[in-house]
């Protein structure tokens, strides 16, 4: 299937360059994220096709032959849209340099998105004036198996004993004490530190942590409504550019061109796609965690 590009209602189509390529790297608070992928040319083809959206027909179109496309460009489209900020999510938090997740749950089962986010707005005002207004976040919304919705955010560590009304309590007490002055008594828990795998507490780093919630904005996509923001983030935070890099080489060259190791870099994931046309590179300065350097995924 050739590739094909809608801006401002154009319709080009693009062609790959044999042994070229585009590297993109972005760097913030010592994790650095690399891809490489093809270099594609592309011509405009002619004026007719879609909306902006990539989907939705110009023309007219005959509901029965049609439909099949247009449902396949709409699931592109949707897909195109949770990459994206699945990327910015994950930015934003190696940016902010968040160091601890918190995921809001609800003991009954509240299916509808709307009403979570606004259940969570309402928590992020109240951890606000709980904290004197210093507390930043990056979350994602996610439909459990049962189909109750639920939250995962990061942010930064928690005040160790913070007062709420009036009292002092422990800093893991109080995303929970706010939760349910919301959803109601004993109807959510705000559970901290993430996930447990068997006996032991997941060892996070910044980029694990930035990929574990980031994650959860694709999987979730078909879910989301089109319009729907699929995260959510404190405003004001700048993400930084990134640098576009074109060269020509082999494939094999490519994977030494974007593999950097300095003394004390962590290597978090070293990935090629199925068709080995295109690479992803992600590693952190500073020490690495016992076994960490094993765990680094390495595919082909």
């Amino acid at each position: 299937m050739p590739m094909e590009r809608y801006v401002n209602g154009l319709w080009f189509e693009g062609v790959v360059v044999p042994d070229k390529w585009v590297i993109r790297t972005w760097e913030a608070n010592g994790v650095m994220e690399r891809s490489a992928a093809p270099y594609v040319m592309w011509r405009e083809v002619h004026d007719f096709g879609f909306k902006h959206d990539g989907w939705t027909p110009i023309r007219e179109v005959d509901p029965v032959e049609d439909a099949e496309l247009i449902a396949e460009r709409r699931e592109k489209a949707l897909r195109s849209a949770a990459n994206r900020a699945k990327t910015t999510c994950r930015r934003v938090i190696i940016t902010e340099g968040f160091n601890e997740l918190l995921t809001l749950t609800y003991r009954e089962n509240q299916q509808d998105r709307e009403l979570c986010k606004k259940h969570f707005k309402e928590w992020v005002r109240r951890m606000k004036r709980a904290l004197g207004g210093h507390f930043r976040y990056c979350a994602a919304f996610e439909r459990q198996d049962r189909g109750a919705m639920h939250v995962h955010l990061a942010t930064h560590k928690l005040p160790k004993n913070p007062f709420y009304d009036g009292v002092r309590i422990k800093a893991f007490e109080l995303g929970t004490k706010v939760w349910q002055s919301i959803v109601g008594k004993d109807n959510g828990l705000c559970f901290v530190g993430g996930k447990k795998r068997g006996k032991w507490h997941r060892k996070w780093t910044l980029a694990k942590m930035a990929a574990y919630v980031s994650k959860y904005i694709t999987k979730d996509y078909k879910d989301a409504p089109e319009e729907s923001n699929r995260y959510s983030r404190s405003d004001g935070v700048q993400i930084g550019e990134v640098h576009t890099m074109e060269v020509e080489c082999s494939y094999a060259d490519l994977v030494g061109l974007c593999y950097e190791y300095l003394p004390g870099d962590t290597t978090i994931a070293l990935r090629a796609n199925r068709f080995n046309d295109r690479l992803w590179f992600c590693k952190e300065s500073g020490a690495a965690p016992p076994g960490l350097l094993e765990s680094a995924v390495v595919a082909s």
